[in-house]
């Protein structure tokens, strides 16, 4: 086999994981945005966004791989191999002890993280071994869900290697089996292709443009930014949330403000009047419907539904 020439960074690849750490960030968000309300709880389990998720942690794991090849051309280097590891199966398990206190009864026990860190362990001694080697392993790998599933494997002690026929309940599941395969798979063809990469105009492109430039900074610093992200989209929605219901608190005094005086003029008992407002109020809440409407600042749409929520509780009140 042809030596592989020495390669330094290439570009193209950082900014393909930066792409992919965004559709992973966007993909969290919808959970995150059904979570808090701002869409339907289903968002995140509709058929699309599955198969959304699936293509992300595709490109996610399979560049995984191709990292494994860039990074140790001619065999493993041991020392880079475990400090890499480490700091991934680190962050792996902050991410399970952060999830276990946020969330007892959905801890990310195997997630995206741990996948990455046993995965590489699976594909180390590959790493120096000819490309069909690994491409065959990676085969076997993405298949041995179909061949071998067995209730046997949902014990805790076995259900991360994905051969068992139920899944956990946790906040992100990428169990070993069939995704390992992938890695294998990323690493079989770059290991094929380690020769011929420097001729190859794309390992020599550097980008110019601010969208490429910062999808290639994020690549780089991917782990760093899988961490901080959630929290930071998390505190976000919190005071977004919190403004929402700041300002529909807001909108609620302003109706009852001028909903009983209003009643009251137009010659309702100040009792019946407080107890049709109260009602107004708060079956407008149930239904979704401003009550800006009565304030004149909505559509007529939206007004005549709110018009039918006060009829019926003034035919109450009275």
């Amino acid at each position: 086999m042809t030596q592989p020439t020495k390669l330094g960074r290439i570009a193209a690849i950082d900014v393909a994981r930066g792409a992919s750490l965004v559709g992973m960030v966007v993909y969290h968000l919808t959970w995150d945005l059904a979570y808090f309300g701002f869409v339907s709880a289903s968002l995140p389990f509709t058929p699309a966004m599955r198969l959304f998720s699936h293509g992300v942690a595709s490109a996610f794991l399979a560049l995984v791989g191709v990292s494994l090849a860039l990074a140790h051309p001619h065999g493993l280097r041991r020392r880079a191999f475990a400090r890499r590891f480490a700091l991934v199966a680190g962050a792996a398990l902050l991410v399970t002890i952060a999830t276990y206190f946020a969330d007892r009864d959905e801890p990310i026990t195997f997630g995206i993280l741990h996948c990455i860190a046993v995965a590489s362990l699976v594909a180390a001694p590959f790493v120096g071994a000819p490309a069909w080697a690994a491409l065959a392993a990676g085969a076997l790998a993405l298949a041995a869900p179909l061949a071998i599933a067995s209730e046997s494997f949902n014990s805790p002690a076995l259900i991360w290697l994905g051969l068992g026929t139920a899944a956990p309940f946790t906040l992100d599941w990428r169990p070993l089996l069939p995704w390992a395969g992938v890695v294998l798979v990323g690493l079989a063809l770059t290991r094929a292709c380690l020769s011929r990469l420097a001729r190859w105009s794309w390992t020599r492109w550097r980008p110019a443009a601010i969208p490429s430039r910062a999808l290639g900074f994020a690549g780089r610093h991917s782990l760093a930014i899988y961490l901080v992200h959630q929290p930071i989209l998390l505190a976000l929605l919190f005071a977004l949330a919190n403004l929402s219901g700041l300002a529909a608190r807001q909108e609620r005094e302003s109706y009852l403000a001028a909903c009983r005086p209003a009643c009251v003029e137009a010659g309702g008992g100040p009792s019946a009047c407080a107890k049709a407002c109260l009602c107004i109020a708060d079956r407008a809440q149930a239904a979704g419907v401003s009550l800006r409407a009565a304030l004149g600042q909505r559509a007529d749409d939206e007004r005549r539904r709110l018009e039918s929520i006060v009829d019926a509780c003034s035919a109450e009140a009275r």
